[in-house]
């Protein structure tokens, strides 16, 4: 028994003798067993990428080692935070220039005359029906009509209240003018 525990010894040295000499070919010798799954596996990748087992071998272990490594999840998590921190920092100089450009726009504008097209001619409205006259109000012909039988003055006051610009109107046969202030 003894014997048969030496030579299964001397043989298993001498694989791995075998597996540190160099072949004829420059490259190492590997030995080793797959389970059947993986050795399937191995098969199918043969087939598609028409290799030889060893082909096919040497191919996916350079895969392995000549892949930039996965980084580790303490890695990722730095990494993020790190970016989350970097974006803070970005996000808050935004929120200061938009400020900053916030405050220049109210500057601005409290700095400029009450109307804003000061420079351009004021827009001249023309005389209008009835009909016209309602939509612009907001309310119907028919009460335009009537508010017009309340006498020009009642009338003024009561279109400049609708208007929206606040614009008086006075009826003269069937239009009404627009009232300079």
């Amino acid at each position: 028994m003894k014997a048969l525990w030496f030579s299964k010894q001397a043989r298993h040295q001498q694989l791995l003798s075998r597996t540190r000499e160099p072949m004829a070919t420059k490259n190492f010798r590997i030995v080793g067993y797959l389970p059947a799954e993986q050795h399937q596996k191995l098969r199918d990748y043969m087939t598609e990428e028409s290799l030889t087992e060893s082909a096919a071998l040497v191919k996916i272990i350079k895969q392995f080692f000549e892949t930039a490594p996965a980084l580790s999840a303490e890695a990722v998590a730095s990494e993020t935070r790190e970016n989350f921190a970097r974006l803070q920092a970005e996000i808050a100089g935004l929120q200061g220039r938009v400020a900053a450009l916030e405050a220049g726009i109210q500057r601005q504008f409290k700095s400029s005359p009450p109307h804003f097209a000061a420079g351009q001619p004021a827009m001249k409205l023309r005389p209008l029906k009835a009909a016209d006259l309602a939509k612009r109000l907001g309310v119907s012909a028919e009460t335009i009509e009537n508010a017009a039988l309340g006498g020009s003055a009642a009338f003024r006051e009561w279109s400049k209240r609708r208007d929206p610009a606040s614009r008086a109107w006075l009826h003269q046969g069937n239009l009404f003018y627009p009232q300079e202030d």
